[in-house]
């Protein structure tokens, strides 16, 4: 706030008035440089989704479009600046809220999810056991394509709907019988 009689002039160091715009609004957010070569490639062929939730508001979810990334990695803490444009006609974000946002690069139909925890590493690579219909156990030989968060989604070796064993892998032998566990 300004006292009464002083100069008000362009470009001053307090400001009279700040208009904040609220559609469009703007979501700043930054990700490991590691993943640079994919957002840039993904974003060129289509255009990438952003989602935004409020903090307080989890079942809040609003969508916008992937606008500019920047030119240089940040080399204090390597990770690349990005920002997203959402329209907010009903005006859910508000400006200097803070967000949490996720970035979706591609959607895969059809993957095989399991458990990060199924997952076992052995001699001639990863396995699984699977629980067979007669509830014997089966090592399986597995191609991990990805792992993000608490799924693994499995490139060959598994197919949609088999039964995995995620705990107790140590007791399991291959043909032995299976018992599962609730809870």
């Amino acid at each position: 706030m300004l006292p009464a009689g002083n100069t008000v002039k362009a470009n001053d160091v307090t400001p009279l008035v700040v208009i904040n715009q609220l559609a469009p609004v703007y979501v700043r957010f930054a990700l490991p440089e590691q993943h640079l070569a994919q957002v840039r490639a993904f974003n060129s062929q289509a255009g990438l989704e952003v989602r935004a939730t409020p903090q307080g508001a989890p079942d809040l979810v609003v969508s916008g479009k992937l606008t500019f990334i920047d030119n240089a990695v940040d080399p204090q803490t390597g990770t690349i600046n990005l920002r997203a444009t959402f329209a907010n006609r009903d005006q859910q974000l508000w400006p200097g809220q803070f967000v949490s946002v996720s970035l979706r690069l591609k959607e895969q139909a059809d993957a095989v999810v399991i458990p990060p925890e199924a997952v076992q590493n052995g001699p001639k690579g990863q396995y699984v056991f699977v629980v067979k219909p007669d509830m014997t156990a089966e090592v399986r030989s597995i191609a991990v394509d990805r792992t993000e968060g608490q799924d693994t989604v499995v490139a060959k070796g598994l197919a949609a709907g088999e039964t995995v064993i995620t705990s107790g892998q140590l007791r399991v032998t291959p043909g032995g019988k299976v018992a599962p566990k609730s809870g």
